[in-house]
């Protein structure tokens, strides 16, 4: 059991979702530190978040920049590394999580720091279609998902498992994180890191991690033509089937 956690929100140019983000986190003690990392956003997305915290009544929000942009993947790892909790729930900073996000996971046993823990479900939302709602369900039927079981999930094409590779917002601990994930981000040779959580997903299997999905774990995963994944393009595709290959190769 853990009594406290980490919120870390890596941030880019997304101001306008920041309160959302961070709502039902402000109301409970069980996180005690919401980390925001910037990547070098625009001035203007900067100076709207600055006095959005300025705005609150809070000690808990605590925001660094990065003096250049490093991408997704590198600043999904600065984040982390600026975390002072041992767990940490990451989560994208145009998401949201539902209310009762935090209570599931304060129900997390958090016995084994080589499991990252998943969302269930997944509720896309689209800017650009009123009241639009894609509901995904990753019970894949496995209680623990390590290598193999992924290698026949992909085998198998299985419903909505290149989803999980590739949506994120997990809760994990900072250490197995850092550990897990050091070599591509010290690695500047590290071939198509555009699909960020799949590369997160590669690595911490490889290292020996495992993925639990937490039931009825939810949250927003925001599509906007803006995101990481459009501003990639063709690259970001090609980074997931990339990685997911290299899971099969294991």
């Amino acid at each position: 059991m853990t009594n406290k956690i980490t919120l870390a929100i890596p941030f880019y140019n997304t101001s306008q979702y920041f309160s959302e983000c961070i709502k039902y986190a402000l109301e409970d003690d069980f996180v005690d530190e919401i980390v925001v990392n910037d990547d070098c956003s625009s001035q203007d997305h900067l100076n709207n978040l600055v006095n959005i915290v300025n705005s609150l009544d809070t000690n808990k929000i605590k925001i660094f920049r990065n003096p250049s942009n490093i991408g997704a993947f590198r600043n999904k790892y600065q984040t982390v590394m600026n975390c002072t909790n041992e767990w940490i729930y990451m989560l994208d900073s145009d998401n949201c999580p539902f209310e009762e996000t935090y209570d599931i996971i304060k129900s997390i046993s958090f016995s084994d720091k080589n499991i990252c823990y998943s969302p269930q479900h997944l509720y896309c939302k689209n800017d650009n279609v009123k009241e639009y709602e894609n509901i995904s369900d990753y019970d894949f039927g496995y209680d623990i998902i390590g290598i193999d079981e992924s290698k026949e999930c992909l085998s198998n094409k299985t419903v909505w498992f290149d989803w999980f590779v590739n949506s994120g917002n997990y809760i994990f601990s900072r250490d197995s994180y850092l550990n897990f994930l050091k070599e591509p981000f010290e690695d500047f040779n590290t071939p198509l890191l555009q699909a960020d959580t799949a590369v997160a997903f590669y690595y911490w299997l490889k290292n020996g991690g495992k993925f639990k999905v937490v039931k009825n774990l939810r949250h927003h995963h925001r599509l906007r033509q803006d995101s990481n994944w459009h501003t990639c393009g063709v690259d970001s595709d090609r980074s997931v089937k990339f990685y997911e290959k290299k899971v099969e190769e294991l």
